[in-house]
């Protein structure tokens, strides 16, 4: 007899921590990580009046998801998290919550973060812990948000200077690059910070796998 599905809504519980894989990226820096320092870096940023922005450290969970996946599109990023359990839970949202459209938080980035260092600040802390933690051992985070497969001997390993900061940057560069392409496009309003540029951070890769490295190469 051929099977087919009914169709019925269902009322359940779901709990999105358990659908998600021990070894997936996300669920491994979630584990080690504490992201609650972001809160006190963010506040010089936030008013203490006002309507309230979207929470801080969901948008840099959020930005750090893009900047990891290769999602260089404001539109896409939340988009793809709003469709991607993985992205949903670990950005802190549950199966219920409405994502921030790409208007919204296109307007909170470019308020806190344009001419800033703070996401950099905030990102480089975050992958300084990862390295710490052993989060990233057998992948290297490269310039562009790519991943880098190191699977060798260790005696191949070699010091890669990575500029992070660079890095950063031009993810974030990205970003606006993309939405400077979108009808009715306005500059964002000048302020008095400015982004510092050039504090390397040290990675280690395999030599070997440096020709191997593809974007968004991250499952």
């Amino acid at each position: 007899m051929m099977g087919k599905k009914d169709g019925q809504m269902q009322i359940m519980i779901v709990d999105m921590d358990a659908l998600i894989p021990e070894n997936h990226l996300l669920k491994r820096i979630d584990n080690h990580i504490d992201f609650d320092f972001i809160y006190e870096k963010a506040a010089p940023y936030y008013s203490n009046i006002g309507r309230k922005s979207i929470d801080p450290v969901c948008m840099v969970k959020m930005l750090l998801v893009g900047y990891l996946y290769g999602i260089k599109s404001e539109r896409r990023l939340t988009e793809d998290v709003a469709l991607n359990l993985a992205y949903r839970w670990f950005c802190g949202f549950d199966l219920t919550d409405k994502i921030p459209n790409h208007s919204l938080f296109s307007q909170n980035r470019r308020r806190r973060f344009t001419d800033s260092k703070i996401f950099n600040e905030i990102f480089n802390h975050i992958v300084r812990l990862c390295i710490e933690k052993g989060i990233v051992t057998g992948e290297a985070v490269v310039s562009d948000g790519s991943f880098i497969p190191a699977n060798v001997s260790a005696g191949s390993l070699i010091e890669i200077q990575q500029d992070i900061e660079q890095s950063t940057v031009h993810y974030l560069d990205s970003l606006d690059d993309e939405l400077k392409r979108m009808p009715g496009y306005k500059e964002p309003e000048p302020t008095n910070m400015k982004r510092e540029l050039r504090k390397v951070l040290p990675i280690w890769i395999a030599d070997t796998s440096i020709k191997s490295a593809k974007k968004g190469l991250v499952t």
